[in-house]
């Protein structure tokens, strides 16, 4: 009896715990490339990851004066214009969100990263530096947000102005 209290105990409380462990390191890895729609700004996006904490986010949308608010050269005619974006990210907390139990799949986290815009037919260059965070909610959506100080060349001068994205969509990969 004074042997079977103390294993019970432990197969009660110890164990189940172990196997939480177990199941938390099990979560699976993000894959290579991420493959994403946006529906707030209408949005192809492909996320491609070097390495662990890095990763390049390549997207397309199609521009509209409908969603175009240039207070340098405003637009008189409705128009569509394509445009793309180069952004390297680093995500700096996704060990710690691992650690705390916190998902990572298709890297949830905080990243500060320096997206780069190319605007068509005007040719209209923007860059800056963001902060922001992406969170993956159940199995196919995410939502994104980030923002930051930025800069576009446009009719060979330089202004000020703001960086950042705003996505909510679904995620187009199979985990």
């Amino acid at each position: 009896m004074k042997r079977i209290i103390p294993a019970l105990f432990f197969a009660l409380t110890i164990l189940p715990l172990q196997a939480q462990n177990r199941i938390f390191d099990m979560e699976p890895k993000s894959p290579s490339m991420i493959a994403k729609i946006s529906f707030i700004a209408p949005k192809l996006i492909a996320e491609i990851a070097p390495s662990q904490n890095f990763t390049f986010v390549v997207g397309f949308w199609l521009k509209t004066s409908f969603w175009d608010y240039n207070e340098w050269a405003p637009s008189s005619q409705p128009y569509v214009s394509p445009s793309f974006t180069l952004e390297p990210r680093y995500y700096f907390n996704l060990e710690d969100r691992h650690h705390k139990g916190k998902t990572t799949r298709y890297y949830s986290g905080w990243y500060i990263s320096l997206p780069f815009n190319i605007e068509f037919p005007d040719l209209l260059y923007s860059i800056g530096g963001t902060i922001g965070f992406q969170y993956t909610m159940g199995r196919r959506w995410y939502w994104n947000l980030s923002m930051g100080p930025g800069f576009t060349f446009s009719d060979s001068r330089f202004h000020f102005s703001g960086a950042g994205d705003f996505g909510l969509g679904i995620i187009l990969n199979k985990m």
